[in-house]
C-alpha cells in the first residue's frame, strides 16, 4: 500500500470512529476529515471544494427551504391534524392512519421534520384513544424512515445514489422510480406493525409524553403534576415598605441572588363595573413593580422563598397559587441535534432567547430533582415551560432547537398563513416539473425555493434558518473523501478483493452484501454519509463484474433508509425514544426484524424492477 493510501485509510477510519462516538458535529468532523486530506497533498483545491459547488448539495438546500415553507405556512401542520382525524380509536387503524400519514409526508419533506410536525398530532390521537404512546411512536418514526423511500427527494441517499449515475454518464433515475420497491417496503412496514410488531412494542403509561398526549386539551393539574411542581407555586404581595417597589425585575435579580423564578405580575385594578380586579401585566426583566402587586412565585426550594419574604419585606398570600389564566403551560421537547444538547436552561436562557420561562425538565419517565437550571440538556428531555402566546409562537418555528409537544390551552389560530395557497401550488409545480423531466432537477428545486420565498412563506432570514447547515456542509465535505478513496486506489483494492472471492461474485450476492454493509453502516453514522461511500463502489463493482449498476445503487438507497435497530441510529428515533419513554432494547427489539424483512423484500423485488442484466 502507498502513503497516500494508508492516510486516505486512516482518514476513513477516524471519522466513521468519530460519528459513531457522536461527540462532535458532524459537519465539524467531516470538514477537519477534507482539511486532512487538503493538507497531505491528497486532494488538490479544486477537488477539495468541489462538493460545495456540486449540484446535489445545492439541490438538497433547496429542498430544506421548499420544506421550510410547507412547515412555516402550515400546510404540513393542516395535513397531519386532517389525516390525524381520520385515526378512530382503534390501535391498528392507528397504526396504519399514522404510518400513512407519516410515510406520505416523508416523501416530500425531511424524516425529522415530518416527525416534529407529526409527534403532537400523535400525542393527541393517543390521548383520546386512551392508547399508551409507545404504541404509535415507534411506527411513527419507522414510517418517516420509510416514506423516504417512495419518492427520489424522500431523503438524501436517493439523491446521492441519482447523482453517482449522472456523474457516470447513465440515465438517472426518475421521480417515482423508487416508488414500486418503497410502496412495498411502506406496506410491509404497515402489516408487520400491526401484527407482530405491536405485540413487541412496549405498554408505557407513564413518559415525557404522558401529561402531554393532547396537544390543546392538558389540564394544568395535569402537566403541574406530570413534572412535580405541585405547591411550587406561591403568591406574595409587596406590601407599603418593601424595598421591592419601583424596582424592575432586572434590578432585583431574584433568580440569581434568590434563586426564584417570578412567573406573573399581578396589579390590582377596578373592573368596568366599579368593582376590584387584578391585571396581569407581561413579566419581562423592565417589568416594574408597585405596592400592592403580586409575584407569583416558582421555587421548589422553601428556605429560598422564606429568605426573598425576609430581605424584601414581603408577605405570603398563598404557598399553593393558581396560576393566572394569561400564563400558558406547554412541554416541549429537546431534539437530538439542537444546539441546546450540553448546555444548561440557565446558558439557554429561554426567557430572553422565546419570552418562556422553564418550570420543570424530565428525563425518561421521572423529573429531574436537581436544581433544573444548572442541568445540562440531553436530547430527548422534555421540559414544562410558562409561556405567553407570542413566546409559543416563536417556540413553535423553532423546531431545529425544541420541538413543542404539547399546549395547555384549547383554542388556537388558523395554522394556514396567508401564503399557504401559494406553497402548495409551488410545490404541486415542482413535482410536476421533476416527475415530468422538464427540467433539471437541481432547477426545478431552486425555482421552487425562490419562489416560496418571493411568495412570503418566510418572513425575515427564515429561509436561511429553515436550511440544516450542518447537513450541507456535512455532505460537501464526505463527497471528495470517495473521490479521495478512487483517486489512491483504495477503491480498487476492494473491488478486486470482491471479485476475487468466488462467493461474492453472484450479482444477488453483491446485492445481499451492499444492503448489509450500508444497513450497518446506517445505524451508526449518518446514511448521508454511508451512501456517499458505498455509491460509488456499488458503481466500480458493476462494471468489474459487468452487471446494471441498477439494482445495485437502488438497493443501497432503500438499505440507507433501515435505521430501525437503536434509537440513536437517527434524529427522528432519538426525537420519539423520549417522548415514548424507549430504551435501547425496545428499538432492538422491534427494529431488527422490520430490516430483515426489507432485506429480503429487497432481494425480490428490486431485480425484478431493475435486472442485473445491462
Amino acid at each position: 500500500m502507498t502513503t497516500d493510501l494508508w492516510i486516505v485509510t486512516w482518514v476513513l477510519l477516524a471519522t466513521i470512529i468519530a460519528f459513531v462516538l457522536d461527540r462532535f458535529r458532524l459537519d465539524v468532523v467531516a470538514f477537519v476529515s477534507l482539511l486532512a486530506l487538503l493538507l497531505t497533498g491528497i486532494l488538490t483545491p479544486t477537488e477539495a471544494t468541489a462538493g460545495f459547488s456540486n449540484s446535489l448539495v445545492l439541490m438538497i438546500a433547496g429542498l430544506f427551504v421548499v420544506g421550510g415553507a410547507i412547515l412555516e405556512s402550515g400546510v404540513a401542520d393542516l395535513a397531519g391534524r386532517w389525516l390525524g382525524r381520520l385515526g378512530g380509536a382503534s390501535t391498528t387503524r392507528l397504526t396504519v392512519t399514522v404510518m400513512l400519514a407519516s410515510a406520505l409526508l416523508s416523501a416530500f419533506l425531511s424524516s425529522t421534520g415530518t416527525v416534529a410536525v407529526m409527534l403532537p398530532v400523535v400525542l393527541s390521537l393517543c390521548r383520546r384513544a386512551e392508547v399508551s404512546p409507545s404504541k404509535l411512536l415507534i411506527p411513527l418514526a419507522f414510517a418517516a424512515s420509510l416514506g423516504g423511500m417512495l419518492t427520489l427527494i424522500g431523503t438524501p441517499p436517493n439523491m446521492v445514489v441519482n447523482q453517482e449515475l449522472r456523474d457516470a454518464g447513465l440515465e438517472a433515475f426518475h421521480f417515482f422510480s423508487f416508488a414500486p420497491a418503497g410502496i412495498l417496503m411502506l406496506t410491509l412496514g404497515i402489516v408487520y406493525m400491526c401484527t407482530a410488531g405491536t405485540r413487541l412494542l412496549p405498554e408505557k403509561r407513564t413518559g415525557a409524553g404522558d401529561a402531554g398526549q393532547n396537544q390543546g386539551l392538558v389540564s394544568r393539574p395535569e402537566l403541574i403534576h406530570s413534572y412535580g411542581v405541585d405547591g411550587q407555586i406561591c403568591e406574595i404581595r409587596i406590601p407599603h415598605g418593601s424595598n421591592f417597589a419601583g424596582r424592575t425585575l432586572r434590578e432585583l435579580g431574584l433568580r440569581t441572588t434568590f434563586h426564584v423564578n417570578v412567573l406573573a405580575v399581578s396589579t390590582p385594578g377596578k373592573s368596568r363595573s366599579g368593582g376590584r380586579s387584578a391585571v396581569v401585566r407581561k413579566c419581562t426583566p423592565e417589568t416594574l413593580l408597585h405596592i400592592g402587586d403580586t409575584l407569583f412565585i416558582k421555587s421548589s426550594d422553601e428556605e429560598a422563598i422564606a429568605n426573598l419574604i425576609r430581605e424584601g419585606h414581603l408577605e405570603m398570600v398563598t404557598a399553593s397559587a393558581r396560576l393566572p389564566k394569561v400564563v400558558h403551560l406547554a412541554e416541549l421537547i429537546i431534539p437530538p441535534r439542537s444546539e441546546f444538547v450540553g448546555r444548561t436552561v440557565r446558558d439557554v436562557d429561554f426567557f430572553r432567547v422565546y419570552g418562556a420561562m422553564v418550570l420543570a425538565l424530565r428525563r425518561g419517565t421521572q423529573p429531574v430533582s436537581t436544581r433544573t437550571s444548572d442541568t445540562p440538556l440531553e436530547p430527548g428531555d422534555t421540559l414544562l415551560i410558562a409561556a405567553n402566546v407570542s413566546a409559543l409562537k416563536r417556540l413553535k418555528k423553532s423546531r431545529n432547537n425544541v420541538v413543542l409537544v404539547s399546549e395547555q390551552e384549547e383554542q388556537r389560530d388558523s395554522p394556514l398563513t396567508p401564503a399557504a395557497r401559494w406553497v402548495v401550488f409551488i410545490l404541486i409545480g415542482m413535482l410536476i416539473a421533476m416527475s415530468a423531466g422538464i427540467v433539471a432537477n437541481v432547477t426545478a428545486v431552486l425555482v421552487a425555493a425562490t419562489l416560496m420565498v418571493m411568495a412570503g412563506a418566510f418572513r425575515g432570514t427564515n429561509a436561511y434558518q429553515s436550511i440544516n447547515w450542518e447537513s450541507i456542509v456535512m455532505i460537501a465535505s464526505v463527497m471528495p473523501l470517495a473521490t479521495a478513496l478512487e483517486k489512491t486506489g483504495a477503491f480498487d483494492l476492494v473491488v478486486d478483493a470482491i471479485v476475487e472471492c468466488p462467493g461474492l461474485t453472484s450479482p444477488w450476492m453483491l446485492l445481499l452484501l451492499l444492503f448489509v454493509v450500508t444497513s450497518v453502516l446506517s445505524q451508526a453514522i449518518s446514511n448521508t454519509a454511508t451512501s456517499v461511500l458505498i455509491a460509488p463502489l456499488a458503481l466500480e463493482l458493476a462494471e468489474q463484474l459487468d452487471v446494471s449498476p441498477y439494482p445495485l445503487l437502488m438497493g443501497a438507497a432503500l438499505a440507507a433508509s433501515t435505521a430501525f435497530a437503536t434509537p440513536v441510529s437517527s434524529p427522528i428515533n432519538a426525537l420519539v425514544a423520549g417522548a415514548g419513554s424507549y430504551r435501547f432494547g425496545d428499538f432492538l427489539r422491534v427494529g431488527i426484524p422490520l430490516q430483515l424483512l426489507i432485506l429480503f423484500a429487497t432481494l425480490g423485488i428490486v431485480p425484478f424492477l431493475f435486472p442485473f442484466n445491462p
